[in-house]
């Protein structure tokens, strides 16, 4: 009877493991609550990334063909416009850089394409989007973005689809504070701001419709980074509080003054 008692004492009740088994349910459920929180904001942010990436990407193949073929040494223009294709901000882009040669007939210089690349966008009736083209010829057969060499590159224009679904796509040059929304001169431009946005058109605070600025991705590229820029030091003269400690104009340890108590401006002691 006492071993019957001791182990009755000693093994959990049914309250006890109904209360146990409570309990495991809770911290399981605790736990894949916030499991699928964490699982959640991770997709979210995966998605933003990837949807930036090409963005970015496709920024980065613009800014690198502006490098190259604006590079010092050659005769290099950049021309481009902007419009409205059926509600949306549509640009083209053309970078093209020349050398002279010799003509065979007259002797005389002649000037040829070099290397010729356009950016623009066109109007998709089946996305109701815009979808973003580049095309590249030239004498330069080797295409720096496709990595392979064309033997009718130069004479024939290929426009290679490069995204679909583009909202916006706008090139403005950035000449100090202006803002310019078309270029045809023979000069280059000192920067180029490009924008891209596959976000949807909305209603925005001025009423209108179009993309936000904030969903909009902008690239500034400087135009030959390698360009000495003039820079000229003006002389100012500031004004000295009258008991200026690095003055030291009445040093109490007979020490050399460095500042000139009627002009305030430095004294050469060496000489």
């Amino acid at each position: 009877m006492n071993d019957c008692k001791r182990k009755s004492e000693s093994a959990f009740t049914l309250i006890e493991t109904i209360v146990v088994v409570m309990l495991s349910a809770m911290v399981l459920v605790a736990v894949l609550g916030i499991y699928n929180r964490v699982r959640a904001s991770a997709v979210t942010i995966i998605d933003r990334l990837q949807q930036n990436r090409l963005q970015t990407e496709i920024l980065q193949k613009i800014a690198e063909d502006i490098d190259r073929l604006a590079a010092p040494g050659f005769d290099a223009t950049i021309n481009f416009q902007n419009k409205l294709n059926n509600g949306y901000h549509s640009a083209r882009l053309i970078l093209e850089n020349s050398y002279y040669g010799t003509d065979e007939k007259t002797k005389s210089d002649k000037k040829d394409t070099f290397e010729r690349v356009e950016w623009v966008t066109d109007y998709d009736m089946d996305t109701d989007t815009l979808k973003l083209y580049r095309m590249h010829t030239g004498l330069n057969a080797e295409d720096k973005l496709l990595g392979q060499t064309s033997d009718s590159a130069s004479n024939k224009e290929q426009y290679i689809p490069v995204a679909d679904g583009v909202t916006l796509f706008e090139v403005k040059a950035q000449q100090g504070e202006t803002v310019l929304g078309a270029w045809t001169s023979e000069t280059l431009p000192k920067a180029v701001r490009v924008g891209l946005s596959f976000a949807p058109h909305q209603e925005l605070a001025d009423g209108s419709i179009g993309v936000p600025d904030e969903q909009v991705f902008y690239r500034t590229i400087a135009i030959d980074r390698t360009r000495r820029i003039p820079y000229q030091f003006v002389k100012k003269k500031f004004d000295l509080p009258e008991e200026d400690p690095n003055a030291l104009s009445q040093d109490p340890n007979g020490l050399p003054k460095l500042f000139d108590e009627n002009t305030e401006m430095p004294i050469d002691n060496e000489n």
